[in-house]
């Protein structure tokens, strides 16, 4: 009996003995319920009993789901794709967000660190389960700890970012939320003794200020190539202008923009401009090989004993010197004398009597009718209305002589006799596009008046453009009312352009902006047209022939700079490089 409990009580002191190692590598048996934790090198009673494998799986899962979506985001940032599901709105933007200057550490994607972080805490937690010696478990757990601190202070940074920009990616926010889930669980349990806590916080606080350092002394980078192109011989045009081929816009007879509508417009309470008086005083004076009137053509077609009884009550009525009887007189007395002269059968046939009245009629009334006479001629011989010529035609070209376009054609903003001149191609839902501008912006405002800006939308939208590759919804729409707003009125378009590219904008609050600028009625009206739409399908094609591709594009003279470009600086250089020279 005695040596049975001799046998029993060492095949426990040797179990137990697996627990306790010392730093020399030597074992020897100890107490778990005296053991002092954080202070000595024995295991203490909580890291004495494993976690469940519930715990550890739901750790498990947690990591994975945030491992899986930062690889995704990253995936999309290096290969400039749309993030599904996550077009761009007021508030919900992953485009904006993903393409911003906080989205990124040293011209890396915030989302390859991201995944790199939560594949190494799935890796410890492989051996959470795992028995062994004390210091290669505080060293896993602890390693967990700091990983999910790091990842929790690293979410509540970027949701601040979020919350300041007011806009929000779903899909960074599941990534942040599973960090601050793993900092709050593993802060709470005690498989990690508190000093080891407080040392991971620690190294945490000081990964994550490191991050925020270099995000904000980080210049915001360029992303763009500079594409050079061969020399080839001008695509033959049906349009020719000495002997130049030129990219007309839409339509057999360009007119500028607003030409024919300067006698329609008003303005918002509805009053008729200066410019519609001015216009419909012209039509007043209109040539005598017009058509006749509808009135004149009733007085025709009336029986002349009507007409002479007429001119006979008049002439019993007193005289007057108001003009405006003498003239009503004179013009019917001239009706008459036209309308005898017509072929006329049952006039022809008149009774003796009948002519004789006509002809005391007609001497009664020769002195009204030689007056209406000179009245008719002086009208006739006013000078007519001057129309304004066409504004001067200038044509520049782009891209090694691949088109040429003529500056008042098409959407402009600046001047048309700007000394530096180059095309833009961009879509309105495109974040880089929004991105280059700011660099466009900044570069109008060095140059002033001596830089102008063909701003040509192309929508990466499948519905209007073949050459795009899915994605960008609402983008043909908002090209259109683009469009629209140019050609209604030049002077907004400008205003419009820079309110479209300051946030995400969507087709309604568009269309909304725009009613704000050009009227509302005249806007539908044009946008019922098929002009914006040819516009955009001639843009499409000038897309095409210089190579299709990303956007936006920069197209100088010859060459062409496709891809973000954030430097005002970058780009203000290759203007004085590319068009040193007047383009005129």
């Amino acid at each position: 009996m005695a040596a049975k409990l001799l046998i029993s009580d060492r095949h426990v002191r040797f179990r137990l003995s697996w627990f306790c190692i010392i730093g020399n590598g030597q074992m020897h048996q100890s107490s778990f319920d005296n053991a002092d934790v954080g202070t000595s090198d024995v295991l203490p009673s909580a890291l004495a009993e494993l976690p469940s494998a519930r715990f550890v799986w739901s750790l498990r899962l947690i990591c994975a789901a945030a491992l899986g979506i930062s690889v995704y985001l990253a995936w999309t940032a290096f290969g400039m794709g749309q993030v599904f599901g996550c077009s761009g709105g007021d508030l919900i933007d992953c485009e904006h967000v993903l393409t911003s200057h906080w989205s990124k550490v040293l011209g890396v994607p915030v989302s390859v660190p991201a995944a790199g972080l939560y594949a190494s805490l799935i890796a410890l937690l492989a051996f959470a389960r795992q028995g062994g010696p004390n210091r290669l478990r505080q060293l896993v757990w602890g390693g967990i700890t700091l990983g999910s601190t790091m990842a929790g202070l690293a979410a509540l940074w970027f949701i601040g970012l979020q919350v300041s920009e007011l806009k929000f990616c779903p899909y960074c926010l599941v990534v942040h939320t599973c960090g601050i889930v793993l900092t709050g669980t593993m802060l709470a349990s005690g498989l990690c003794p508190s000093p080891l806590k407080l040392k991971s916080a620690c190294i945490s606080l000081l990964g994550i200020a490191a991050l925020v350092g270099i995000q904000v002394v980080t210049p915001k980078a360029d992303h763009f190539e500079v594409v050079h192109y061969d020399d080839v011989v001008p695509a033959a045009s049906t349009n020719q202008d000495d002997g130049i081929d030129v990219f007309e816009a839409p339509g057999e007879a360009f007119d500028a923009p607003n030409a024919g509508e300067a006698a329609e417009k008003s303005d918002p309470a509805g009053a008729v401009s200066p410019a519609a008086e001015e216009s419909a005083r012209a039509q007043d004076l209109r040539p005598v090989d017009e058509p006749s009137s509808v009135a004149t053509t009733v007085l025709f077609i009336l029986p002349p004993q009507f007409l002479q009884l007429t001119h006979l009550l008049l002439l019993t009525l007193p005289q007057c010197d108001d003009e405006a009887a003498k003239s009503t007189d004179a013009a019917n007395v001239e009706v008459t004398k036209e309308s005898s002269e017509l072929p006329n059968e049952a006039s022809v046939k008149k009774t003796d009597g009948d002519n004789a009245d006509a002809a005391a009629t007609s001497e009664a009334s020769t002195p009204e009718a030689n007056q209406s006479d000179a009245t008719v001629k002086s009208a006739i011989e006013l000078p007519a209305p001057v129309v304004s010529a066409p504004p001067e035609r200038r044509l520049l070209t782009f891209a090694n002589s691949r088109f040429t376009l003529d500056i008042t054609q098409w959407p402009l903003l600046g001047k048309t006799d700007a000394k530096y001149v180059f095309v833009e191609m961009f879509d309105y839902t495109c974040p880089h596009c929004r991105n280059t501008h700011h660099a466009i912006s900044g570069a109008q405002k060095r140059y002033g008046d001596d830089l102008a800006i063909f701003a040509l939308p192309v929508p990466l939208e499948g519905a209007c453009n073949p050459a795009a590759g899915g994605g960008h919804p609402g983008a043909c729409e908002m090209a259109k009312i683009a469009v629209a707003v140019w050609r209604l009125d030049p002077s907004k378009f400008q205003t419009f352009h820079d309110w479209m590219f300051a946030g995400s904008r969507t087709v309604s609050t568009a269309r909304a902006y725009a009613e704000t600028l050009v009227d509302k009625e005249r806007l539908k009206a044009e946008l019922k047209s098929d002009m914006p739409k040819q516009y955009i399908s001639r843009h499409v094609k000038l897309y095409q022939r210089v190579g299709s591709g990303q956007v936006p594009k920069l197209i100088f003279t010859k060459t062409t700079v496709q891809g973000e470009v954030n430097s005002i600086e970058t780009l203000c250089n290759k203007i004085k490089s590319e068009l040193s020279v007047a383009q005129k």
